[in-house]
């Protein structure tokens, strides 16, 4: 199957669809007003669950071979976008709410099959179908209300949703079921393309409508891998994966009833909360979660045969470690940033405010990423004694591109053409490096320095610059996740040997040319003769005796 298709499929749907939905969100009140617990300041459009919801059937209904278990899948998430989408447009009460979702649930495990039927402890163990049942209906309902919850910054549940259903795809491949790793790289996408808009600051938010049909998916298809007829796949592993919001839904539920309030009241207690009270800002915040749950991924993945109690002990350890980190925080008065005009700040936080006072740091990590570029690009040439004929042709063309920009274009940025061929051309590098094998270990390590220099000069620069014409988001740090770590993990893809290193070599490459190109301005010309020199370089190589 193949599932390149439904993931893009989704995503190109979603952000097409989102531009018209925003004009409508108005005229059908599907819009966020600030409140007290919100963060937002203006009214904000949730259509974003809407605009998920018909990428994914589009995706479904033209790339994936959908059967009978599908259809049902399909239809009860069909039902809890509606109850979603009435619960963002008329703010419905819990208990309808909670109606519409165990009809969904309802649907799939009835109609659908969806059920936990064996967990592992040595062996494969069968669960009676009085437990069964019951603790299928509470997974389902309780993840889907975890998303829901959980869904409290811009970009926040959509990330977090996104590498779990990456993961949910990889723990389908391992059973090779087609279907469910498809309709998870659907999901997947259709995520992707609402992220672009949702990243902070916000221009739409997903709504109940899209939090609690990602909740929902997540629960089903992690059901669906783990209990397939030949899943090695521990049944417990969903769990590990949603530790996260799982965590975040028990302790603010559990602090509401110790403060006689209802379990399903608002406040302000959630981590994203806990974490803006100490002194991240939004970025950060969301960052820190990012990176939990990518913990969270990799350990998940490889866990996933292993004993469901040792992973219900792990999940338990990790919510000891989260309770007494943010406890220790609360009663030592740690923040990892002051209120503005406050003297009392971390060590941490005072250390970066001091870096970012002069100029030179900044100046410095430039001329870093464009040294450390410019020398990987030498290592490239010198190591390259031919290359075969169509690549040579690939090279002769983008030279000549390049010399026609120089010529016709000087004195004007960087055009789209133009990014484009530079960004061919740091693909050719990578490639180069990665097919043709270097005997001289020098040669080797110089040139995974000068990518680490290129790397670490960027982080920093983009650290410590407030630039908003390249600011790194944190859909960005899913991409590097998605590109430097997936590729890396054993059995995941079937790369030739250094591909994951090559993927990462060139995620970094990329990253370093952006901020080049983005910092360059008007003055463009050494942007344009550097990348000549790098062709002519290429070009002339195989004529040099060396």
């Amino acid at each position: 199957m193949n599932y390149v298709l439904p993931f893009i499929l989704a995503m190109v749907v979603t952000m097409a669809c989102l531009p018209m939905l925003v004009k409508m969100s108005a005229r059908w009140l599907l819009v966020d007003q600030p409140g007290a617990r919100k963060v937002h300041a203006v009214p904000i459009p949730r259509v974003g669950g809407v605009a998920m919801t018909i990428g994914v059937i589009v995706a479904a209904w033209l790339a994936i071979d959908l059967q009978a278990q599908d259809r049902w899948f399909l239809a009860a998430a069909a039902v809890l976008v509606i109850f979603g989408v009435l619960d963002d447009r008329l703010d419905l009460d819990y208990r309808i709410k909670l109606l519409g979702q165990l009809l969904a649930v309802g649907i799939v495990v009835v109609a659908g099959g969806v059920q936990i039927h064996t967990i592992t402890l040595d062996d494969r163990v069968l669960v009676p179908g009085w437990i069964s049942l019951p603790l299928t209906v509470l997974f389902l309902v309780g993840v889907t209300n975890a998303i829901n919850l959980a869904d409290g910054l811009d970009g926040l549940a959509g990330g977090t949703t996104f590498l779990c259903l990456c993961a949910v795809a990889l723990l389908s491949s391992v059973n090779d079921q087609g279907v469910g790793t498809a309709l998870a790289l659907a999901f997947a996408g259709a995520v992707l393309g609402f992220l672009r808009f949702n990243t902070y600051p916000a221009s739409v938010f997903m709504g109940d409508a899209g939090s609690q049909l990602l909740g929902f998916t997540i629960g089903v298809l992690s059901v669906r891998a783990t209990q397939g007829a030949d899943s090695e796949i521990s049944a417990a592993i969903p769990v590990l994966l949603l530790a996260l919001p799982i965590l975040d839904t028990l302790s603010v539920m559990v602090q509401r009833l110790s403060e006689g309030r209802s379990p399903f009241s608002a406040d302000k207690n959630h981590i994203h909360h806990k974490l803006l009270a100490l002194g991240f800002d939004h970025h950060e915040a969301v960052m820190v979660i990012y990176a939990v749950q990518a913990a969270l991924f990799v350990l998940a993945y490889f866990m996933r045969f292993e004993s469901d109690l040792l992973i219900i002990g792990v999940v338990t350890a990790c919510f000891g470690l989260a309770l007494t980190v943010f406890q220790t925080a609360a009663r030592t008065g740690w923040r990892f940033r002051s209120p503005k005009g406050s003297s009392a700040d971390s060590p941490l936080s005072r250390l970066l405010t001091r870096i970012q006072r002069p100029d030179l740091l900044p100046r410095l990590s430039y001329q870093a990423i464009a040294g450390s570029l410019a020398a990987y690009a030498a290592l490239i040439v010198i190591k390259v004694a031919s290359c075969s004929i169509d690549l040579q042709l690939l090279i002769g063309a983008l030279l000549a591109a390049t010399l026609g920009f120089l010529l016709f274009l000087c004195g004007r940025p960087v055009s789209l053409a133009e990014k484009a061929v530079i960004y061919v051309t740091a693909t050719v590098l990578v490639y180069l490096d990665a097919v043709i094998p270097s005997t001289d270990r020098l040669l080797w390590a110089l040139g995974w320095i000068a990518v680490s220099v290129a790397a670490l000069g960027t982080a920093v620069r983009l650290r410590l610059l407030n630039d908003r014409r390249f600011q790194l988001t944190p859909l960005d740090l899913i991409v590097l996740f998605m590109a430097l770590v997936v590729p890396s993990l054993p059995g995941t893809l079937h790369l030739p040997q250094g591909g994951a290193l090559a993927i990462a070599k060139l995620v970094i490459v990329f990253y370093a040319v952006e901020m080049l190109i983005s910092r360059s301005e008007g003055r463009a010309a050494w942007v344009r003769v550097a990348a000549a020199v790098v062709l002519v370089g290429l070009t002339l190589r195989p004529l040099l005796p060396f």
